[in-house]
């Protein structure tokens, strides 16, 4: 479960694998979000408060798109 930092409210169901810190949000591992990903295709905002969480970019390496999460603006939280 991903929540917003500022106030805590729900904005995705995230698949993660492996240990460690959530840096980036593969689009292909988000199970169920709060905000439509499909209407704002550059940023990542929060439905409640308004606030960037996170920048969308394409990844070379592995030829997908992800969200590059900013620094303290998410909690995760395993369920």
């Amino acid at each position: 479960m991903v929540s917003c930092g500022y106030c805590k409210a729900a904005v995705a169901l995230y698949q993660k694998k492996g240990r460690g810190s959530l840096k980036r949000m593969y689009l292909e591992k988000i199970v169920n979000s709060a905000v439509d990903l499909s209407a704002v295709p550059e940023t990542l905002c929060c439905p409640a408060c308004q606030r960037q969480l996170a920048t969308r970019v394409a990844l070379k390496r592995k030829n997908t798109e992800a969200y590059q999460l900013i620094r303290s603006a998410v909690n995760s939280k395993e369920l």
